[in-house]
């Protein structure tokens, strides 16, 4: 198993950064189980190890304006990864001594394949009733992005914010709408939940 992706690698990232689906798909399905092996390495938990992978590719295709100023690649890839997974096992430390359970923990039916998702307005009603209960200013964000189809950098200018302000507010809506629907027994892998949440029309 090659560590890197073909040549093309460069002219997948700008299509990616011109907000192509069908090239984050090829990035994700290449570099996916690279990342579950060397996630694995800090959390042996798979459910951990799947919601630090989902956290990376989001950041990835949030911040995908920036994809073709990247010189490596993979090494920013496995450094956001390494950042996600200490952060998540940072969390669950802190959950365990206040006393918290774990969402993960909770019994959950078989997660639903993306195609039973996408057939049925299930999953639609239910983020549509996550997003209307975001704060004010996290849920204006989500709905510019989502349903205006605008970049991080353009939000950022109509509403006098910083490019990373805007970027950490998508991450924390995504973060409610993902542990919304794992509360009604949905839950999502990384590819779906960013082209859900974070694609236009």
């Amino acid at each position: 198993m090659t560590d890197y992706l073909p040549d093309n690698e460069s002219e997948l990232l700008a299509r990616i950064a011109e907000g192509d689906e069908a090239a984050f798909s090829q990035v994700f399905h290449f570099y996916y189980p690279r990342l579950l092996s060397f996630v694995s390495r800090f959390d042996q938990n798979s459910g951990n190890v799947d919601e630090a992978i989902q956290e990376t590719f989001i950041r990835v295709w949030i911040s995908r304006d920036q994809l073709p100023d990247i010189d490596n690649f993979r090494a920013w890839l496995f450094t956001i990864a390494s950042r996600e997974a200490i952060a998540l096992i940072r969390k669950n430390l802190l959950k365990q001594k206040t006393g918290q359970a774990f969402l993960k923990n909770r019994p959950f039916p078989d997660p639903a394949t993306p195609a039973e998702l996408t057939e049925t307005g299930e999953i639609k009603r239910l983020v549509g009733e996550a997003v209307a209960r975001m704060p004010p200013a996290r849920r204006r964000i989500y709905l510019m992005s989502r349903e205006e189809g605008l970049k991080p950098a353009e939000i950022a200018a109509r509403l006098n914010l910083s490019v990373s302000t805007v970027k950490n507010t998508l991450v924390s809506a995504l973060q409610d709408i993902r542990r919304f629907l794992a509360l009604h027994g949905h839950m999502i892998g990384p590819l779906l939940a960013a082209l859900i949440f974070f694609r236009g029309e």
